[in-house]
C-alpha cells in the first residue's frame, strides 16, 4: 500500500541523500589516552610512532609495549593480525590498560594469533599471554593458536571479555602444527588471583574450553558461550573460590563443568547445560560425562544451583562427590540443586547463537543474586522481563539462566529517501517495517516536519510518500512501545538539496509536406506542477495559451507562406518560476521519408536518408547537414543499399513495389532490374551466401515471410514475425554473413521498440531501444565486425544508434538535409 501525505509546500528543493545509521564515534587524533593500531593503514602506520589515530601502530604488540596505566589500545576492528602477544606492562585498581577491538553488540572480528596454516609464518603457542602483570582488560578479539589462545599466568584482576577463543587443536583442516598435543582454548595458570572470563564465545577447543589451573584462586567465568568442545567446557582443578555463573554450554563431548581435585568454596549457579547439539560426539563420550561433576574434595563449600541441565541419554547429569545423579529431581538428595531443572532450552541442531525460546524453568528464572552475574548478556543485551512468563527467579526475578537473555522481538525498520515524482520534488519515498513482540502497544511514524505523526500496524510493512515544506536535512522516526515500558527506535536522515530549474525541449516537425502545417511538440521537464503553457509560432498570430491540465504536444499550426520561423514556447509552474526556449521551423521544408544505412565511404556504416530518388549521404554521424546528394529512382521507391558486385563498398538500389522490381546500380552506372515479390513486400539486402556480395530478399508481413533470392535464382524461405514488424538483416554475430531480424514498433505513444535478432542456431535475442514512431537503421557503427542496432526520428531528424555492443554511449545526432 502507498499513501501520499503533503505538508504546505515551500522553497523549491529537490532529494539527494539516504536514509542514515548512526555510526560509532572515533577517538581524536590527539587524545593519547588512546593508542591506535591498524596495520590497514598503509605506509602511514610506524610501530615506532605515538600510536595517534593518524599515525597508528602496525602490531599490537608495539602498542601494548608502550601502554600505561589508564591507557586503551583501540585495535582497528575487522583486521587480522597475525602475531603472538605478550602483556608485560600492569595497570592499577581502577586504571587498567584495556586493550579492545570491540564492534556493537560485542561481535569480535578482529583475528589476533599465528595457527599452522597461516602461510609463511611459523605458529605460535599462544594469541596472548599475561604473565605477572595486573590491571588489564581485552575485548572484541577472535583468538586464534595452536594452544591456548590465551594465557594467564602469575597475574591479577585481569579481565577476558567480549571475545571467540578458537585455539587449542593442534591440527586444523587436516594440517598440523608443531605443537603435539592438545591444550585448553584459555588456561589460567600460576599464582594468579581474580581474572574473570566473560561474554566470550569458547568453542570446538582441543581438550577443555577453560581450565583452571592448581593455586588460582578467585576465577569467575561468566556469561560466556562454552560451546561443540571435542572433550571438556570448564575445568577447575585445586582452584577454591571459582565461580561458574550464567554460561551456557552445549555440545560438549565431556564433562560441561568439573571441579577437580580440591576446589572448594565454589559457586555454580544459572547456568544452561547441555548436551545438544551433540555433533561428532560418540554416545560412549556422552554416557560417560557428567553435565556438573564435583569432587569429593571440591564439595565442601561449594554451592550449585539455579542450573538447568539436560543429560545425555545413558549420561548423568551429574556427579558429586564421586555419586552420578541423573536427574535435578535426584541431585536434590544432596542438598543441592533445589531450584534446578531439565528444561530443554530448544536451541535445535545448527543454532549458532546458542539463544533459547521462551521456556519456562529458564526464561526469568535465574538468581540475580548469585555471585558473578552481569547486568546485561553475553550480546550487552538487558535483562528483560517476559510478561507471559511467571518471574520465579530471586531479586528482581526476571534474569534468565544461560548466557544469551531472550529479549522482546519487537522490531522496527524504517528507510527513507528522496523520490522526486512529477510534480512532487520534495517527496520521500518511507518503508516501515513493524514487527511486534512480547506486549505491543503501537508504533508511530514522525515524519521529523512538524506533520502530525501516523499510526503504524504491525505488519509487513508500510509505503509512505511525505512531501516535504523546504530543503533541508529532516530524521524521521519510527517509535514502537511495549506496553511494558520498552521502547524501539528506527531512524532514517534524508536530505533535500534545491529544487531544480524548469526544462524546456520545444520541437517543431511538418505535419503535411503537401501544405505549410507543422505540428508543435512539447518535452518540458517540471519538478512543480505546470500551472500555463504559452506557445508563440513566431507568424504574428496570437500564442496559444493551455492551463497546465493540457499539454500543448501534438499542437498543429498553420502558415500563411513558407519559410523559416522562430518558435517560442513559455512554460509557468504552480510557484511562479517561468522558463521560455525557442526553436526554429522550416515550413514546409522536404522531409525525409526513409532512413538507410550501407558501406558507402568508409570501414564504419553511414547513414542517410532517402527522399523521393533523392540520396542524402552523412559519412560523419555528427549534428549537420549530410555531406552528399545523389539522385537514383523515383517518388514512391523504397531505398535498398547493398554489396551488388564482389566489393567491399555497397551500390545504391531502389525497389519498386507497385512492380515488385528490384533497380541496382553497379558501380559503372548501368542499372540492372530484378523482378522479385509481390507489391507490398517490404525489401531487405544482405549477405546470406556469404560469398562476397549481397542477395536480394523480401518480407511479406502479412504472413511474417522471409523469401531469399539466391545467386541462382533459388529462393529459401523462412517463417518469423507477423503483421506490423518491419525486417531488418545483418551480421549479429560477427560470423561474416547475414541473419536475419526484426523491428517490433511500439503499438502506442511513448511505447519503447522491440528488436529480435534471430542468430544462426534459431535462437533469438530481443532489445529494446526507442519508442513509437522510430523507424529502424542496423549497421556496424564503430567498424567492430558486426551489426547492431538504431533508430531514425522522422518527427525530429534524430538518428540515435546504439554502441552497446562495444561497450560505449549511443551516438545521437540531427541531420538536416
Amino acid at each position: 500500500m502507498t499513501i501520499r501525505h503533503r505538508v504546505g509546500l515551500a522553497a523549491a528543493v529537490a532529494g539527494s541523500a539516504i536514509s542514515g545509521a548512526v555510526l560509532p564515534s572515533v577517538a581524536h587524533a590527539a587524545d593519547q589516552s588512546v593508542l591506535h593500531v591498524d596495520n590497514a593503514y598503509g605506509s602511514a602506520c610506524s610501530d615506532a610512532g605515538s600510536g595517534a589515530q593518524d599515525r597508528p601502530f602496525c602490531t599490537v604488540q608495539a602498542a601494548v609495549d608502550a601502554a600505561q596505566p589508564g591507557q586503551t589500545v583501540q585495535v582497528a576492528t575487522g583486521g587480522s593480525y597475525r602475531e603472538s602477544v605478550t602483556v608485560r606492562h600492569s595497570g592499577l585498581p581502577g586504571r587498567p590498560i584495556v586493550i579492545k577491538a570491540d564492534i556493537p553488540y560485542g561481535m569480535p572480528q578482529t583475528i589476533l594469533g599465528i595457527r599452522s596454516w597461516d602461510a609463511g609464518s611459523k605458529p605460535a603457542a599462544h594469541a596472548l599471554v599475561f604473565s605477572g602483570v595486573h590491571d588489564v582488560t581485552v575485548s572484541g578479539f577472535q583468538f586464534e593458536a595452536p594452544q591456548e589462545g590465551v594465557l594467564v599466568q602469575d597475574a591479577d584482576r585481569i579481565v577476558v571479555n567480549r571475545n571467540t577463543v578458537l585455539a587449542g587443536d593442534p591440527v586444523f583442516n587436516g594440517v598440523p602444527s608443531s605443537y603435539p598435543d592438545p591444550a585448553p582454548a584459555v588456561r589460567i595458570t600460576g599464582k594468579t588471583t581474580a581474572t574473570t572470563v566473560s561474554r566470550t564465545r569458547v568453542q570446538g577447543q582441543g581438550t577443555v574450553g577453560i581450565a583452571v589451573d592448581a593455586g588460582v584462586s578467585g576465577t569467575v567465568i561468566t556469561t560466556d558461550l562454552v560451546v561443540e568442545g571435542r572433550t571438556g567446557g570448564v575445568v577447575a582443578t585445586d582452584a577454591p573460590g571459582t565461580v561458574v555463573a550464567s554460561n551456557t554450554f552445549a555440545g560438549n563431548c565431556g564433562n560441561d563443568v568439573l571441579l577437580a581435585g580440591s576446589s572448594s568454596g565454589a559457586a555454580v549457579t544459572n547456568n544452561v547445560i547441555t548436551k545438544l547439539p551433540a555433533g561428532s560426539c560418540t554416545d560412549e563420550a556422552l554416557k560417560s560425562a557428567a553435565g556438573l561433576s564435583v569432587s569429593a574434595g571440591s564439595v565442601p563449600g561449594t554451592k550449585a544451583d539455579y542450573n538447568s541441565v539436560v543429560h545425555a541419554a545413558g549420561g548423568a547429569g551429574y556427579l558429586w562427590g564421586g555419586t552420578p545423579y541423573t536427574a535435578a529431581s535426584d541431585f536434590r538428595a544432596t542438598g543441592q540443586g533445589a531450584h534446578d531443572n531439565e528444561a530443554d532450552p530448544k536451541f535445535g541442531f545448527y543454532s549458532s547463537d546458542y539463544a533459547p525460546r521462551a521456556v519456562e524453568g529458564l526464561t526469568d528464572a535465574a538468581d540475580a543474586t548469585a555471585p558473578g552475574m552481569l547486568d546485561t548478556d553475553f550480546y550487552d543485551h538487558p535483562r528483560a522481563d517476559h510478561p507471559a512468563i511467571a518471574n520465579t527467579g530471586t531479586g528482581p526475578g526476571y534474569y534468565d539462566r544461560g548466557a544469551v537473555e531472550l529479549q522482546d522481538d519487537t522490531s522496527v525498520q524504517l528507510s527513507a529517501i528522496p523520490y522526486a515524482t512529477a510534480g512532487h520534488p520534495l517527496n520521500a519515498r518511507i518503508q516501515t517495517f513493524y514487527r511486534t513482540g512480547w506486549a505491543p502497544a503501537g508504533a508511530k511514524l514522525d515524519f521529523g516536519d512538524g506533520s502530525t505523526p501516523v499510526d503504524v500496524n504491525p505488519g509487513s510493512g508500510l509505503e509512505l510518500d511525505h512531501d516535504y515544506p523546504a530543503p533541508g536535512t529532516y530524521t524521521a522516526t519510527l517509535t514502537a512501545t511495549s506496553r511494558t515500558g520498552l521502547v524501539f527506535t528506527g531512524i532514517a536522515r534524508f536530505t533535500f538539496a534545491p529544487v531544480g530549474a524548469l526544462r524546456l525541449n520545444p520541437q517543431v516537425s511538418v505535419a503535411d509536406q503537401a501544405t505549410a502545417r507543422v505540428a508543435f511538440h512539447d518535452a518540458t521537464s517540471s519538478p512543480w506542477p505546470v500551472a500555463r503553457y504559452a506557445v508563440d509560432f513566431g507568424d504574428g498570430t496570437a500564442p496559444v495559451v493551455t492551463d497546465g491540465r493540457t499539454s500543448p504536444d501534438g499542437l498543429t499550426h498553420d502558415y500563411g507562406v513558407g519559410g523559416y520561423y522562430t518558435v517560442t514556447e513559455t512554460v509557468t509552474d504552480d510557484h511562479g518560476r517561468q522558463a521560455t526556449a525557442s526553436v526554429q521551423a522550416s515550413v514546409p521544408g522536404p522531409q525525409a521519408g526513409t532512413p538507410f544505412t550501407g558501406y558507402l565511404g568508409g570501414p564504419a556504416t553511414q547513414v542517410g536518408l532517402f527522399d523521393n530518388g533523392r540520396w542524402n549521404i552523412d559519412y560523419g554521424k555528427t549534428t549537420g547537414h549530410v555531406n552528399e546528394r545523389r539522385a537514383f529512382g523515383e517518388p514512391g521507391d523504397v531505398p535498398v543499399v547493398g554489396a551488388w558486385e564482389n566489393t567491399c563498398q555497397c551500390q545504391l538500389g531502389i525497389y519498386r513495389p507497385s512492380t515488385a522490381t528490384f533497380g541496382l546500380q553497379l558501380r559503372d552506372g548501368s542499372v540492372t532490374a530484378v523482378r522479385f515479390g509481390e507489391p507490398g513486400d517490404v525489401p531487405v539486402a544482405g549477405a546470406w551466401d556469404h560469398n562476397g556480395h549481397d542477395q536480394l530478399a523480401v518480407y511479406r508481413p502479412a504472413t511474417g515471410t522471409l523469401a531469399v533470392r539466391h545467386d541462382d535464382t533459388s529462393v529459401t524461405t523462412l517463417q518469423f514475425g507477423g503483421p506490423g514488424d518491419l525486417p531488418v538483416a545483418g551480421d549479429w554475430d560477427g560470423v561474416h554473413h547475414a541473419q536475419f531480424g526484426l523491428f517490433r514498433p511500439g503499438r502506442s505513444a511513448g511505447e519503447p521498440n522491440t528488436f529480435l535478432l534471430r542468430h544462426d542456431d534459431g535462437s533469438v535475442s530481443t532489445a529494446s531501444y526507442g519508442v513509437a514512431g522510430d523507424l529502424p537503421v542496423v549497421g556496424d557503427w564503430q567498424a567492430a565486425g558486426r551489426t547492431t542496432f538504431g533508430i531514425f526520428r522522422p518527427g525530429s531528424h534524430v538518428f540515435a544508434l546504439s554502441n552497446a555492443y562495444v561497450g560505449r554511449g549511443d551516438t545521437v545526432f540531427t541531420l538536416y538535409v
